[in-house]
């Protein structure tokens, strides 16, 4: 916008004032704020009387913009990286005619360009450019503070990107780019991005001739805007200065962890970033796996049992002692499931022991231990040391080997609750495992009370997921017939809309396989039965298998066909 031009015209129209014309420019130029938003935030002129001039002097109407949301049809009429790019918004169409609110009404070149890309002839109408921007990002999504600190970094450049040439002494040059402005704006902006996009992990990885940064969402990994090459070793550096690594060291891996502060709603929180750095052809890669407390759903009933599963779960452990063991693959949620029951068994009069790596939550009232294995300190050793500290419960991280699963055996047997983790398929699996590490099969009968195989769906978006009819062929591959469905409506994917950021699916949602050792299945562990044979004991005492409890989800307008296929096994 031609900022001198629009002040000469108000002035020509005494809008306002010299003088309030000259600090208006002034605040406009400090703040990089819209010279005419700058002029109603000072209070020199309302809202309404300078639409009405601009309304006059162009020729162009007001948006008047209704009530309620916009039709989906209506917006989708001009992409997000358009509406961003041209600061415009579709408000009104009639015919083949599209009227788009503008802040901008001496940009000539707008309407030619938006007709092309558009396909529309179009119409202007003039709004302030706080609601431009309030409606751009109610609608398309509030552009990433990433984002706009690369946009930023290009300005400030005002060159292209060029690859540099790798040197094994570039850390003193790492270092001056490391503290950077627009270098230092950037990798704060990615971190706060990434919790306020509910991401899981942050992925930086170095190429020959680009950097490819990726969120982890709901499981999947999503791309973002590409950094300049320039600054290939300079964002590394800048992660490890913040985790406190050594910038000089690029030939082994290290690990280590950031706090972040941020405020939002008035509200201070502390979120953790647990952070590796591993040296690859290019350079060194680095994840950062985000350790929001906050987004811990610690209520079990809100992590997706089925009301069967729940009771058994719970029932087990109401238990004084015994072994509860969570299986599945990494990312499946068993951290969370077992935090779960630890909020509801932390209580005053029980002393609770945990054993991890790393610990990933700081709770209150648990004595949590930070695994080290470097000097000793393994899930074997903290496990016989937790025995005599008096415990009650024990959680142990994971079951690794035949000394941590002996020792959890043993102290399941005398008299302690054990909760922890092993990496098998499917429940009744677990079995066999522990068997193969050695464990006598009478051993394994007398200290299990429970095992839960788990996994996590992707949920349809609630806004843009559609009905639709399977074939015959496509519930057949998840084992159901067309009259499983009848009376019921089942969905799948969208075409993504703002809700999720275009990908379908919106939130994640736990399926599980849990098998209560009763004394049925006690007796065929003892007789060394085939594990076939205790799945279906189990199956005949009602447990759901994983496949089982992803089709309720599906028949239930939760997930799509395609998730409970991919995150499923036949069972």
């Amino acid at each position: 916008m031609d900022n001198a031009k629009l002040i000469n015209l108000l002035l020509k129209y005494k809008a306002i004032k010299p003088e309030q014309a000259k600090k208006a420019l002034e605040v406009s130029r400090q703040s990089g704020k819209d010279v005419l938003q700058s002029l109603i935030d000072l209070g020199f002129i309302s809202e309404e009387r300078l639409l009405r001039i601009l309304s006059q002097m162009f020729h162009v109407q007001i948006a008047e913009f209704p009530e309620g949301d916009l039709p989906d049809d209506l917006i989708q009429t001009i992409p997000p990286d358009i509406a961003r790019k041209y600061r415009v918004f579709p408000y009104k169409k009639k015919g083949k005619m599209l009227i788009v609110a503008t802040a901008d009404p001496t940009n000539v070149e707008l309407i030619d360009n938006l007709a092309f890309l558009t396909g529309y002839r179009i119409s202007l109408a003039i709004t302030t450019e706080k609601k431009l921007t309030q409606l751009i990002n109610k609608y398309y999504g509030e552009e990433s503070k990433a984002a706009e600190a690369l946009k930023e970094a290009e300005k400030e450049e005002g060159e292209e990107a060029e690859v540099v040439e790798e040197k094994e002494d570039a850390t003193e040059a790492e270092l001056q780019i490391a503290r950077d402005a627009p270098l230092v704006k950037y990798v704060n902006a990615l971190l706060v991005d990434a919790v306020r996009q509910h991401a899981s992990d942050i992925h930086i990885e170095p190429f020959e001739k680009f950097i490819r940064v990726r969120f982890r969402i709901d499981g999947t990994l999503h791309e973002l805007p590409r950094p300049p090459i320039k600054w290939k070793h300079g964002i590394v550096a800048r992660v490890k200065i913040l985790a406190k690594l050594d910038i000089a060291e690029r030939r082994l891996p290290q690990d280590g962890h950031i706090k972040l502060k941020m405020k939002e709603a008035g509200k201070e929180r502390v979120i953790d970033f647990r952070v590796s750095t591993l040296p690859v052809k290019h350079g060194e890669k680095v994840v950062l796996r985000i350790l929001d407390k906050s987004n811990l759903t610690l209520d079990l009933e809100k992590l997706g049992f089925e009301k069967e599963a729940l009771e058994k779960f719970m029932y087990a452990i109401s238990r004084p002692y015994g072994i509860i063991l969570v299986t599945g693959p990494t990312g499946s949620g068993k951290t969370t499931t077992l935090y779960s029951a630890l909020s509801i068994l932390n209580k005053p009069d029980v002393n609770i022991m945990t054993a991890e790596d790393p610990v990933e939550y700081d709770f209150p009232g648990l004595n949590q231990v930070q695994i080290k294995e470097d000097i000793g300190l393994t899930f074997a050793a903290a496990l016989r040391s937790f025995l005599r500290q008096d415990p009650d419960i024990i959680m142990v991280g994971e079951i690794r080997d035949e000394e941590t699963a002996s020792i959890a055996v043993k102290a399941a047997l005398t008299g302690h609750l054990v909760l922890s983790t092993l990496h098998t398929n499917d429940a009744p699996s677990t079995i066999t495992r522990l068997i193969d590490m050695g464990i006598p099969p009478y051993l394994v009968a007398d200290s299990l009370v429970l095992i839960q195989a788990q996994r996590l769906v992707r949920r349809l978006c609630p806004k843009c997921k559609k009905p639709y009819k399977p074939t015959p062929e496509e519930l057949k591959a998840i084992g159901l017939d067309p009259q499983d469905i009848e009376g019921k409506t089942v969905y799948k994917k969208g075409d993504g809309c703002e809700v999720c950021r275009g990908s379908g699916y919106k939130g994640r949602e736990g399926i599980y396989e849990v098998m209560l050792i009763t004394p049925e299945i006690r007796e065929l562990i003892l007789n060394k039965r085939p594990i076939a044979e205790i799945r279906e004991k189990a199956r005949e005492q009602g447990m759901l298998t994983l496949r089982e409890a992803a089709m309720l989800k599906f028949l239930r307008g939760i997930t799509s066909l395609e998730e409970v296929i991919a995150r499923t096994m036949e069972g």
